[in-house]
This record gives structure tokens, sequence and C-alpha cells, in this order.
């Protein structure tokens, strides 16, 4: 994601729909099969669900991988996966702002490429525990965060010609039901990087309103930060011609309510205990992403300022938040410093699916993957 997490919820809340979306089940009803295919031992099926259309054509879709040979009856943990891809909007002419990515029907290729990848994912894929995983669509740009709101400025139509709306929540909420609806599923995870990260609290959050919390989410490289994010503007750094007040006003209407309102920013939610799912927040403190180390006066949340490079400055209250809560917490900081090239910057964006760079912050451990691995362990043997 591109600079805006941290200042994407700006607008004044617009309540639109219902007062409670965000425990509306997904729509399983006109999930459709489309194909399969194997891939170094694994069978990814693919699926379209046609309740969710995407913000320009095409509808969600997702891909459920399962090993081969694996027992189709015997209950194994689920881990889910919601990839990045910025955010986006459409302008009062109608323009796809900044672009048209991530706003039509993705592939197969496309989703398995977030399961099927190096790093953290291959480390599953072999886990003894015996893992299947879930790949979720994101062709609303909307940070997984849609709950059948209205798309301002959407010229496009629905094939019956209805308004386009954004649902990527309920999208997410429909491929984890059906997944778990066709395979017997122990404990399940929630994960994603960049818009991805984001998505993952927010469908954590939804699915604990709905007494179904998952076992744990690990966030890779974003998170929302309203305070952080209008500093680092104010001060001249993570500055974007997109996010001008008129866009960032669009953008809030594409979220659901609850979440776009800043009161439900998520180190608040879990420093006030209205949030219990175990986290691990990982970050990498020089993310080219989010303006990697620029410094910046970052405002914390008990009113102080102080100088901060800016990546850290946004990630600041959530591992705040985490910390307070003592060292019996089941939740977990992960500051990082990874590097993919010769630079030593800490600028990787989205660090699990890599695999054999280390980590040299030595507040976290050298391999960052397995340390999140063993967490997960940790998770599944969670009373």
């Amino acid at each position: 994601m591109r600079r805006p997490l941290s200042i994407l919820l700006a607008a004044v809340v617009v309540a639109l729909g219902c007062s409670s979306c965000l425990t509306t089940p997904g729509d399983t009803s006109q999930i459709e099969f489309v194909s399969t295919s194997t891939l170094n031992g694994w069978k990814y099926d693919y699926y379209r669900n046609r309740a969710y259309p995407c913000s320009i054509s095409g509808y969600q879709t997702f891909v459920i991988g399962t090993k081969i040979g694996s027992s189709a009856t015997a209950t194994a943990p689920l881990w889910l996966w919601q990839h990045g891809g910025g955010i986006g909007f459409f302008d009062p002419t109608g323009t796809p702002t900044p672009d048209t990515k991530q706003m039509t029907e993705q592939s197969a290729t496309t989703l398995r490429g977030g399961i099927a990848s190096a790093g953290l994912a291959a480390l599953l894929r072999a886990d003894p525990a015996g893992f299947r995983t879930l790949a979720v669509s994101y062709c609303n740009r909307d940070l997984y965060s849609g709950t059948g709101q209205v798309d301002p400025n959407n010229p496009n139509t629905n094939e019956d010609g209805s308004i386009k709306t954004t649902n990527g929540l309920l999208a997410s909420k429909a491929a984890l039901d059906f997944t778990r609806d066709t395979y017997p599923t122990g404990r399940f995870f929630v994960a994603g990087g960049s818009a991805g990260s984001v998505g993952s609290y927010a469908l954590g959050y939804a699915l604990q309103l709905s007494d179904d919390p998952p076992a744990g989410i690990v966030g890779d490289a974003s998170v929302v930060n309203l305070e952080a994010g209008q500093a680092s503007n104010a001060q001249g750094v993570c500055t974007d011609g997109q996010y001008d007040p008129s866009g960032v006003a669009i953008l809030a209407q594409r979220v659901d309510p609850q979440l776009a309102d800043p009161a439900n920013e998520v180190d608040k939610l879990v420093s006030t205990g209205r949030f219990t799912v175990p986290l691990l927040h990982m970050w990498n403190h020089g993310d080219v992403n989010t303006c990697g180390s620029v410094p910046v006066q970052c405002p914390l949340r008990d009113g102080t300022v102080v100088t901060l490079g800016n990546t850290d400055c946004i990630h600041s209250a959530l591992a705040a938040a985490i910390a307070a809560q003592g060292p019996g917490s089941r939740s977990v900081n992960m500051p990082l410093c990874v590097d993919k090239d010769d630079t030593p910057d800490c600028s990787l964006h989205v660090v699990t699916p890599h695999a054999g760079l280390p980590n040299t912050d030595p507040a976290s451990p050298s391999d960052y993957n397995g340390a999140a691995l063993d967490w997960i362990h940790a998770r599944l043997a969670d009373a």
C-alpha cells in the first residue's frame, strides 16, 4: 500500500446500510466451482462468488489449497491469506484512482501465489499440523473492509443494472464459511500483507463480534493510524496527491462505518479490551511503502510527541497497546529490519513471503518466519 493507510479514515463517518454490518454473514449461495490446478504436491481449487461483483468487472474469487494425498474428511487447521494491492476509489468524474488495479476479477494464478509462495506460507504447507490454505481476492480495493456500502462515483453497474457496492469483508467471510463447510476445520488463522494486513484486523474483529474469532491474526506491514498519518502529511512526509480531503472522504465511504470510525482503529480496540484475538504485529522499520524511516514528529496516544521514523510512527500505537498487556499477553510485536538487496535500510515491504532473509533488529528473532510459525503453533495449543 502506497502511504495511505493512516490517513485514509480522516473523513467524518458516513453511516450507510445496516447498523451492525460487521456481523452480517457472508453470502455463500452463489459460489461456483471454476477450475482446479496442481503445483508442487498441492491441489488448488478456484471458485467464483457471484454474490459479490468487483468494482469494475467480474466477481470476487478465492482459492482453496489442499495437500495431495491428505484426507478431505480429517479436521485440520486453516490459514486464510489476504494479499495486498493498495486502496482506491472513483473520483467525481468516475475515473478509477489511482488506477484500475485490484478492481477486476482476479485469476486463480494470482490468488494461488499468496499461499504457494516461499517464506511463511512454505513453512505452513510443510507443517505436521496439516494446514489447509485459503486465498481470497481483493477486487473492490476497499481494504477488505466493505460490507455493502454504495461505491461513490462508480460509473459501472452490475449485470442486472444495479449500483456497485463494496463488499471485501463479506466476500472474505463467505470464502471462509464455504471452506469450513467443505472441509472439517479446527482452528483457523487470518493473515495478510499490506492492504491485506489492515484487512486481517478488520476481518478478525468482525469474526470476534460474531462469536467466531480466529485463533490468531498475522498482520504483515500495514495498520491504520490516523493521527500518525495526519502528522506525517502536515510535516511534508508521505504526501500523495490522490489523498486530498475530497479523496479521503470518498475512501471513508467505501468501508464499513464502524471501521471508518477513528475510535475503532485497531490499537484503540486492543487497548480498551474490545479486541481480544491474539495478534502477531510485524513491520519492517524502513518499509518503502510507508515512507521508510524518514524522521517525523510522531504523536503518541498519551499526548506526547517524539521523533520516530515514519514507519515506526505508524506502528507505534499498536505496538504500545500490545506491550501494555504485559508479558502474559498472547499478542506479540515483531519489529524487523529485513532487506532484499545490499542496502541495509530495512526497506522490504511485506516480509513473510520471503525465505532466507535474516532480520537484523535484535529486538526480534533473526529467523522471523520461523518465529512466526512458533507463535502460530502456540496459538494452536492455546486452551
